[in-house]
């Protein structure tokens, strides 16, 4: 029993760190709420039993003068001596966070999912999440000027006379714990094993002569900042912005007459980059880092979120942003080396490597090849999946993003090195197996916040293709084992002895960069399991191995591991054509496409009865880019083919053309075709005329609403307004017909994307300021992209790189630069805003 007892009342101190550590990094600014009542009794739920109680008084005097009630008394004779007094310190422990805090953090989305995840163990009334009593009783406690945030008073403050404690779900998440703990120690076993069994196989020799790399290296170094401007998409503190300047540090050697290698370095969240580390010490040793301070995660970020300056936590764009940066300053450097003598002679950018911290460490794992898993990060970011791994919150954060193929590897980076990186859903298997240059992962085995086993031990076997990987593993390290003492930081988050966690980690840096940027093979021997048992300190850890199987795990685990150690994929391969189209292209010359006549701005006849729109120029230009890149002396000649509303998911999935260009809403609902990367992001709106009123948050009862046949917004208005008297429209004249409904009167409203509604305007030449789109945040969130064949992942990189690329940047400003606030908006909405 006491052995159980002491497991709760290590769970419970685990939930209150979590929560803390969570409330500090996520919140949002709203009302408080006022409780109608507070709680006097505790009931725990037994299936098939009587309810047990506890009086809340029978607590608070327990915890305030240490005294057990009878009404206690039940509860603690199931408890040691030791778990009563770490109950009672517990109980009495004082948060000083203020309400505005608490507010902001269970108000975003992470904070609701983690909250909504603990509901269903505490609940008002039978089977009701208690999500929302719980956040007031959390502002509440922290508006308490005497008492303040304690468990105690929080647990006083409860709006309801009772708080109902779920023990099924309590004894599901202490299973779980339990489960997780057991599997954590025999992988525990299974890596120690395979590292003495990489020891019998090592090249004999004495490894503890070798000489110590965690004292700095023979070479002064100087200190360089550098900063630039970039124009794209960016979140930072002042909020989205379409440009922003990149300021980077660059630590060198001197005394070196030649170029050195060097490091990009990708700081966590929160921290900045003159916090680095491993900057000079790797620079004593002839090998230059650079360091970017990424603006929408930053520490300077969030101060500006925890003061109410910005209102998100952490923007999904932040997982594209963070790798860009990188590859941005590379840019900048290899201009500086092109233009400058002095940066020529320092840097050699043939020899570059990455190295990064936490959201750090994903990032730089994004440059060495593992791109954003949408498809994975949609099937496991489900808030009722929610457990043990609250690394799985922030990286469902990236389960916002646009649809789209992100392409973040950048060619130049040349080996990897990640600690404590988040990468079991936002990568999954299928990506980290895409990381082939040499990788070296450290990790935990008591990281609460990245879990070790999930997100690297499991992630380090995925990578079953990569012969140059490494695994670091520390015992029991966690998180921060490797940073500088945090003061208040809880020890269960510090861990022991970070100052070992340090030596490890510069003495394998050093040795891991040197071998693979310098090919310096003297550094070999630093790199095995021989080596990392030299290191070895007793207070943390060290095993160093370069393979591991799931079957090893298994093994030790002695049966089926909790979760599966190589989930199933997420969607079958389709088979690849046998032809591809640029091989036809380039046997025929000839180029396939179809557009829309009734779309403006994408595709439209105009004035003069000639096609015209965004789809015809990109097509032109995407044509002659073609011909260049296959060396067509006579050019590719397009064939155009009307699309509609009706045919042009048919024109793709049979082959007669190799694309359609328009208006198309990405989805994974239709078989046969794929999308390129989004080029326009809009969302449904109501369109009215300026006197209308109209209400969406209604249900719109005999609205008489005009809605376009075969669209999404079809699907959507029939689900949301079923009670609204929709009126269809259909065919190529479709949308001329629903406006020209409108202006008469026969329609109140027009449901259809805002872009499609004000283009039709415009293209009737209509006094748009006679009409308004309601709301002005979209209803839903539309990125449009090209349909294209689903298997041809050649076609489909060519023409993302395109869209993406600078030769496509003038035609998007021709017919998108005014419509720029519009887009940033609604970016802003369907990336940030969206729960």
């Amino acid at each position: 029993m006491s052995k159980k007892s002491s497991k709760s009342t290590k769970l419970l101190t685990k939930i209150l760190v979590i929560a803390g550590i969570i409330s500090i990094g996520l919140l949002q600014n709203l009302l408080k709420p006022k409780p109608a009542m507070n709680a006097e009794s505790i009931v725990f739920k037994v299936p098939n039993l009587t309810d047990l109680y506890m009086s809340v008084d029978s607590l608070e005097v327990f915890a305030k003068e240490g005294i057990i009630t009878n009404d206690f008394g039940f509860y603690a004779a199931f408890m040691t001596k030791e778990d009563l007094a770490n109950l009672r310190k517990i109980l009495q422990k004082r948060f000083d966070i203020p309400p505005e805090l608490i507010s902001r953090i269970t108000n975003m989305a992470m904070g609701q999912d983690f909250l909504k995840y603990l509901g269903r163990l505490v609940q008002i009334d039978p089977d009701i999440n208690g999500y929302d009593a719980m956040r007031t009783a959390l502002i509440e406690a922290a508006s308490d000027p005497e008492e303040g945030f304690t468990i105690i008073n929080i647990i006083k403050k409860f709006p309801a006379k009772t708080i109902r404690i779920s023990t099924d779900f309590l004894s599901e998440f202490s299973n779980e714990l339990t489960t997780f703990q057991e599997y954590r120690d025999a992988s525990i076993t299974a890596i120690t094993e395979q590292a003495e069994k990489q020891v019998s196989t090592d090249p004999q020799m004495d490894y503890s002569q070798l000489a110590d790399l965690s004292q700095l290296g023979p070479y002064k170094v100087i200190k360089k900042s550098i900063s630039f401007e970039i124009d794209t998409l960016r979140q930072t503190y002042t909020g989205l912005t379409g440009s922003y300047t990149l300021e980077a540090d660059i630590y060198l050697p001197e005394g070196i007459s030649k170029p050195v290698p060097l490091v990009v370095y990708s700081h966590g969240f929160g921290a900045e980059k003159k916090s680095i580390l491993l900057a000079e010490h790797l620079a004593s040793y002839g090998i230059a880092l650079a360091g970017v301070e990424h603006l929408g995660s930053d520490l300077a970020y969030r101060q500006s979120f925890l003061k109410g300056e910005v209102d998100i936590d952490i923007s999904p764009i932040e997982y594209l942003s963070r790798p860009s940066d990188l590859t941005f300053l590379l840019d900048e450097l290899e201009n500086l080396v092109k233009t400058d003598s002095y940066w020529q002679s320092k840097i050699d950018l043939e020899k570059v490597g990455a190295l990064g911290n936490s959201f750090g460490a994903t990032t730089v794992l994004s440059l060495g090849g593992a791109n954003i898993n949408l498809a994975r990060l949609n099937q496991e970011c489900d808030p009722k999946k929610l457990s043990l791994n609250v690394s799985v919150l922030l990286q469902c954060r990236a389960g916002y993003l646009p649809p789209s193929n992100y392409e973040l590897r950048d060619p130049r980076v040349k080996a990897v090195f990640a600690y404590f990186p988040l990468t079991s859903v936002v990568f999954g298997p299928e990506e980290m197996r895409n990381i082939s240059i040499p990788t070296l992962l450290m990790g935990g085995s008591h990281d609460i916040l990245t879990p070790g086993i999930e997100e690297d031990v499991h992630p380090f076997i995925w990578m079953n293709n990569n012969s140059d990987k490494y695994l670091a593993f520390l015992v029991p390290g966690t998180h921060f084992s490797t940073s500088t003492l945090i003061p208040g930081l809880p020890e269960v988050l510090q861990g022991p002895t970070p100052e070992v966690g340090q030596y490890y980690l510069k003495n394998l840096s050093v040795a891991f960069f040197k071998k693979y940027l310098d090919n310096q093979s003297e550094y070999e021997p630093y790199l095995t399991a021989s080596y990392g048992k030299v290191m070895n300190k007793d207070s943390l850890n060290l095993n160093l191995i370069q393979s591991l199987t799931a079957q090893q795990l298994i093994t030790a685990y002695g049966s089926s591991p909790p979760k599966p150690i190589i989930p199933p994929p997420i969607t079958a391969k389709v088979p690849q054509r046998q032809e591809t189209i640029l091989e036809e292209i380039q046997r025929t010359g000839v180029m396939k496409v179809a557009m829309r006549r009734d779309a403006t701005p994408f595709g439209y006849v105009n004035n003069t009865g000639e096609w015209a729109g965004y789809c015809e120029d990109i097509i032109e230009a995407f044509a002659e880019n073609i011909a260049q890149e296959l060396n067509i002396s006579t050019g590719v000649k397009v064939i155009e083919i009307v699309s509609t509303l009706e045919n042009r998911f048919q024109l793709v999935q049979n082959g007669i053309v190799h694309l359609e260009c328009g208006p198309n809403t990405i989805r994974d609902d239709v078989k046969g075709v794929a999308f390129s990367n989004p080029f326009f992001v809009t969302g449904t709106h109501f369109l009215v005329k300026k006197e209308t009123q109209i209400n969406p948050d209604g249900n719109l009862a005999g609205v008489k609403t005009g809605v376009l046949r075969n669209t999404t917004t079809e699907n959507f208005i029939q689900t949301k307004y079923p009670q609204s008297e929709a009126v269809y429209f259909k065919g190529s004249r479709g949308i001329n017909e629903a406006v020209e409904s409108l202006v008469e009167g026969e329609i109140q409203t027009l449901a259809n994307d805002g872009i499609l509604s004000v283009g039709e305007l415009v293209r009737q030449n209509l006094d748009i300021n006679n009409y308004k789109l309601v709301p002005e945040e979209p209803l839903t969130c539309d990125f449009y992209g090209m349909i294209i064949p689903n298997n041809d992942s050649k076609w489909q990189t060519k023409i993302n790189s395109f869209i993406d690329g600078e030769k496509s940047r003038p035609i998007d400003e021709k017919w998108f630069k005014d419509l720029f606030p519009y887009q940033l908006e609604s970016v802003d909405f369907c990336v940030n805003q969206q729960k």
